[in-house]
């Protein structure tokens, strides 16, 4: 499934959206496979900010209705016992989509999270999100095209940010929204 969403690619006018105070919201998923149609989001983190700070921020893990595997456990240390307490995604989906209406997305490698959050609301009957969306990945292509690696870990360690833990949600998202505020005022 190719997500609605429209990546915003006149990366010049980020920094005056930026400035000017458009709401904007930062957010990642880890998932219990590379495809959509095969696996589920098992945890989504996101903030919610403007240029004056934080807005907003979520976080939840959730049980996917299927065993994870160890290769998804060791990168994300999500282990199968902790989604085996969390809710199904439907509980909490649609406070999620309220949350983001009316902001611009921001993720890393955005159409990996857009198609996996976009499969999960068509199976719920919900509306895809077609909020306009920032790919950080993209992004720092544009900002820095002579850097070696574009990877989330590898730009946060470039610019010395805070990672918290990797391939956990929240700390991705919040890795992303710095790497953002990096790259809109370089």
């Amino acid at each position: 499934m190719q997500h609605p969403n429209k990546i915003l690619k006149d990366f010049k006018r980020l920094h005056l959206l930026y400035k000017k105070g458009a709401v904007l919201t930062s957010f990642d998923t880890e998932t219990s496979s590379l495809s959509p149609s095969k696996g589920r989001i098992i945890e989504i983190g996101a903030i919610k900010f403007n240029n004056k700070g934080i807005i907003q921020s979520y976080q939840h893990l959730f049980n996917p209705g299927l065993p994870i595997s160890t290769e998804v456990e060791n990168l994300t240390h999500i282990s199968n016992q902790m989604l085996l307490k969390a809710p199904k995604i439907e509980e909490y989906l649609p406070e999620f989509i309220q949350m983001i209406k009316g902001s611009i997305l921001i993720a890393h490698n955005a159409q990996f999270d857009l198609n996996f959050l976009n499969y999960e609301c068509e199976k719920m009957n919900l509306r895809a999100t077609k909020n306009p969306t920032i790919d950080t990945l993209q992004y720092s292509y544009f900002k820095l095209p002579k850097l070696e690696k574009h990877k989330l870990d590898y730009l946060a360690d470039y610019f010395k940010i805070n990672k918290g833990s990797s391939h956990r949600a929240f700390d991705d998202a919040n890795t992303c929204m710095e790497l953002f505020k990096i790259l809109v005022n370089l």
